[in-house]
């Protein structure tokens, strides 16, 4: 297993998508598949419109924790990436309950402690991805 220190949380930039969506869009990219390990669903995944309760704040597996992923240039190597489905708007479940969720159970498995949880703008100043203040999100780990 690879050796993890820190884990990096992105926003999708999309108001609907799933993990196989976005593996389509990455693998147009000419990437070999999904850059991120866990994607967090708004209820949203094959449109804008049409909301599934059931589907919001689901946490969908991506790229296998092993391989190393592609989503922070920099920074895979030793990192998680978590992307939340949505532009600069999320949902509760999102937010609240599945990133807190996940994020518990990561930092516990893999003994990362809450100054190493980053957003994609930590390491990329050009990005505003995850659209949300990570900070507020420290506070309630």
């Amino acid at each position: 297993m690879r050796e993890i220190n820190k884990i990096i949380i992105h926003c999708s930039d999309s108001e609907w998508g799933d993990s196989v969506v976005i593996d389509e869009w990455h693998r147009g990219r000419g990437w070999d598949e999904i850059g991120y390990h866990f994607v967090i669903l708004n209820g949203h995944r094959h449109t804008s419109k049409n909301y599934d309760e059931n589907s919001d704040g689901v946490v969908e597996e991506g790229r296998a924790l092993e391989k190393t992923g592609a989503h922070c240039y920099g920074h895979n190597r030793d990192s998680i990436g978590i992307c939340l489905v949505g532009k600069s708007k999320f949902t509760a479940r999102q937010l609240y309950e599945a990133l807190p969720l996940l994020l518990g159970e990561l930092m516990s498995k893999y003994n990362i402690g809450v100054d190493n949880i980053y957003g994609h703008n930590d390491f990329n100043k050009s990005k505003t991805c995850p659209n949300f203040e990570i900070n507020l999100l420290k506070g309630v780990l």
